[in-house]
Parts: C-alpha cells; sequence; structure tokens
C-alpha cells in the first residue's frame, strides 16, 4: 500500500500549489492528500492511519488560523512519531522551531515562499530516510525474533543481513564485531582473511579509507554504546557512504549495535549538479538571479550598524544586439563567455557577478569602505574591454555601461537598490555608454 504525504496550509491557493509540486515529483510513488488547516489534519490523518495507511511526511504551514503548524505537529508526532514532519515557515520565530524541533521531531523546517528546488530537495531526503527507516525497523524486528527464537544460531541471522542492499555491520554490548554481510565487506573492501577480524583491526581498516575528520567522527562513535546516529562518511576515494548506528535493546538492556551503511555517492553528486544547475547560469557558470538575491539578502542581513557599505552595480554591453544580429548568437554566446572571464579576474573574493539575463550583469561589492571602491572596480571593468576579442577567426570590440547604486545612501533594501542601480544604468546609456554613473535622487551622476 502506497504511504502519504499531508500537506497543511490554511490559505487554499498555497496548500494548492504545494501539492501540485509534490504529485509532479512524488505522485508516482505516494499519495498526496492536503488538509484546509489544523483541524482537517488531525480528522485526515486519523481517517488515513484506520484505512491502514503510512504517513511518510507531514508539510504544515506554520502561521494558520485555529491550531497554528508548531502545535499542530506536537500533536501529530504524538499520534504518527514515524512520519516525519516539516514546517513552512514565512518569518521563522525562533522559540517555535525550538518547541516544535523539541516536541515533534522536527526534520526541516523551509522558509516561505519557498524555492521550488529546495523543497523538492528536502522532501526527496525526507522520503529517502522514511525507507531506510522503515527498512531498518523491518531488520530490527526481524533481528529481535530472531535472538528470541536461535539465541544460539547465527544461520538465520546471516541469511537476512545478506538479503539486504544495505551493508550491515552488528557489534555485541562490549564492542565486538558479531556479524557482517557480504555488502558490507565489498563496501570497505574487506578480503576473506578479514572476515573474522577483530574489532581493533576492522576499526582500522574503516579508518584507513575514511578522510581525516570523518575518521575521528567514526572512531568516537564506535566506542560508544548508547549512540544513535544518522550521517555520512567521505571515502579517500570520492564515495560517500551514509550510515545509520542504533542500539539494540533486550528486555530494556543494550545488547548491541547494529551499523546500517549505503553507498549515496551517485544520489549526493545527482543532488549538487542539481543545486548548481538551479543556482548558476549554464552559458557563463557564474551565478544567476535567484543565488545573486539569495547572496543579496545575506549581504544585507550580515549589517549591523549604519556605518557598513556596500554597491550594487547593473551593467550591460554596449551595442551587443549588433554582435548577434551580424555574427551570429554562437558568436554572442562566445563573447559572454569571454566577457565574463576578463571581469572575474577585475574582483576580489567577496564580490559576486551574476548574470542577470541576455547580457546584462549584477554586481554586488559588499564591504567597500567609499564610492571610490567601487569606481575602481568600474575602471577596471572599462580597461579590461579595451583589447579585441578573437572569436572564431573575428575581431570584436564591445564596451559595457554601468549604473551604481551605494547602500545605505540610495536604498536600505534590495528592490530600492536594484532599481536605482538600474536607472544610473540608463543614464550611462544616455550619456554615451562606455562608463559608469552613480544613482542621485535628483539628478544622476556619473564619473
Amino acid at each position: 500500500m502506497r504511504s502519504v504525504i499531508v500537506c497543511v496550509d490554511d490559505e487554499w491557493d498555497i496548500l494548492r500549489s504545494l501539492g501540485n509540486q509534490l504529485k509532479r515529483c512524488f505522485g508516482k510513488d505516494y499519495d498526496i492528500e492536503l488538509a484546509n488547516g489544523g483541524e482537517d489534519a488531525l480528522l485526515l490523518c486519523a481517517e488515513l492511519t484506520t484505512g491502514g495507511k503510512d504517513i511518510a511526511l507531514i508539510i504544515s504551514d506554520q502561521k494558520m488560523q485555529g491550531i497554528e503548524g508548531d502545535v499542530l505537529l506536537i500533536k501529530l508526532h504524538a499520534h504518527y512519531p514515524k512520519a516525519l514532519k516539516i514546517m513552512l515557515t514565512g518569518n521563522a520565530d525562533a522559540n517555535s522551531v525550538v518547541k516544535v524541533v523539541n516536541g515533534a521531531a522536527l526534520y526541516r523546517y523551509i522558509s516561505k515562499p519557498w524555492d521550488a528546488t529546495d523543497l523538492i530537495l528536502t522532501v526527496s531526503e525526507a522520503l529517502r530516510r522514511f525507507q531506510q527507516e522503515q527498512q531498518l525497523a523491518e531488520q530490527n524486528e526481524l533481528l529481535k525474533k530472531t535472538n528470541n527464537k536461535l539465541n544460539s544460531s547465527l544461520a538465520l541471522l546471516l541469511a537476512t543481513l545478506e538479503a539486504t542492499a544495505d551493508g550491515i555491520l552488528v557489534l555485541d554490548d562490549a564492542g565486538k564485531v558479531v556479524s557482517f554481510n557480504q555488502m558490507f565487506a565489498s563496501m570497505w573492501n574487506l578480503s576473506d582473511s578479514d572476515s573474522t577480524a577483530h574489532e581493533d583491526d576492522l576499526q582500522d581498516i574503516i579508518l584507513d579509507q575514511l578522510i581525516e575528520p570523518d575518521a575521528i567522527i567514526f572512531q568516537a562513535l564506535f566506542a560508544q554504546a548508547n549512540t544513535e546516529k544518522r550521517d555520512v562518511l567521505r571515502l579517500k576515494d570520492g564515495n560517500i557512504i551514509e550510515f545509520f548506528l542504533r542500539p539494540q535493546q533486550l528486555m530494556g538492556e543494550t545488547v548491541g549495535r547494529v551499523w546500517s551503511f549505503r553507498n549515496v555517492t551517485r544520489e549526493k553528486q545527482t543532488e549538487a549538479i542539481m543545486k548548481h544547475q538551479a543556482l548558476y547560469d549554464a552559458l557563463t557558470n557564474i551565478p544567476n538571479r535567484i543565488l545573486f538575491n539569495q547572496k543579496f539578502a545575506a549581504a544585507l542581513s550580515d549589517i549591523t550598524d549604519g556605518s557598513s557599505l556596500f554597491a550594487i552595480m547593473f551593467l550591460d554591453l554596449d551595442l551587443f544586439k549588433e554582435v548577434n544580429d551580424t555574427l551570429g548568437h554562437s558568436i554572442g554566446d562566445f563573447l559572454l563567455q569571454e566577457v565574463v572571464k576578463r571581469f572575474n579576474g577585475c574582483l576580489r573574493p567577496t564580490d559576486v557577478l551574476a548574470r542577470w539575463g541576455g547580457d546584462e550583469f549584477v554586481l554586488l561589492l559588499p564591504q567597500i569602505h567609499c564610492r571610490e571602491n567601487a569606481s575602481e572596480i568600474a575602471h577596471r571593468f572599462i580597461e579590461v574591454l579595451q583589447p579585441e576579442f578573437l572569436l572564431e577567426g573575428h575581431s570584436v570590440h564591445v564596451t559595457a555601461s554601468m549604473g551604481i547604486a551605494v547602500y545605505p545612501h540610495d536604498g536600505l533594501d534590495s528592490s530600492t537598490l536594484l532599481r536605482n542601480a538600474d536607472v544610473a544604468l540608463y543614464q550611462a546609456k544616455k550619456s554615451g555608454r562606455n562608463n559608469y554613473h552613480y544613482y542621485c535622487a535628483d539628478s544622476t551622476v556619473s564619473n
């Protein structure tokens, strides 16, 4: 029977949008159920479990009429502790977040409005964790039954361990190796001679394959008898191993530990690629609008007093359309790539250059001491574009016009600063191109 993802929000349009996004990505494997508020969610979850369905994930808005999201998730956790919980919040309240983390084992919270890529990646991770916990719970149940029925024999246990796709390592209460399956042996490159290895030898074999920080973490966990932990380990060969460590108890006493290992290298690489594609321009490989806005917001939030300065610069290439029209879009694309290379050579490590669209770029200059710091960058951009570009046998000359707005003089928020930098860019274009202008509320002035 298919498991269920429950979405809760008292604003129907937002709830429907959330449900549609999840259906597109996860509807093949999961049922997506919508609840228009806290009371509806409690009734819906009760009906689902009465019908024999497992609730894999509950996603709830924080601010709702009636039962608020944090209170709702705590109530639902009391009845459905295995379901993972994600809270959506437009303005994270630290006290509410802490309360729901402690009371409902909150998996994660996502800011509203959510970024679609971040939402899908977070839900994918949560569902994979739910599946793994289900599988491990089944394995643990089977281990308990095996210990009860075959206290003196490991035959059935070994057969069960070999049937799972995860690498499994079983230790007794003293940390001695009881058993591991073939998948574990293959994952950690154990030879036949290692099959009866002492726990210290086995630990050394694993430690030798881990990068140093992760080796220290693994060594500390290996010595702990009652720790439950989920994390990843990075190997020297580039592989990434996800592990889940859980103590095993019998009659209220810890009798051993079970390590579950899974190679998640491909999944992590795919996630990294998806994240990069979502945040970087495909042509120039510099940040796109989404990443720029994130870094812009971070720069604003880092400001602690009114004396801090930073600049926003809008710039575009003069007469770039003529290059596309006369030489073709492929030459235009090459030109954009080469221009970005030259611009990057002019920047400090803290500066953020992003492609805004077409031949238009935006530059964030944090931690400047005066307006002249931005002028220096603008001068460098003008100078660096003076040498011709040789592109597939064509000699191309290009210039740039720039508009600059400075925080806090020209605005205190992102939209105002961007708008004023755009106004200054218009003035730079109007006054003859190949120059830069600062925004001025009365009359935009140039260099």
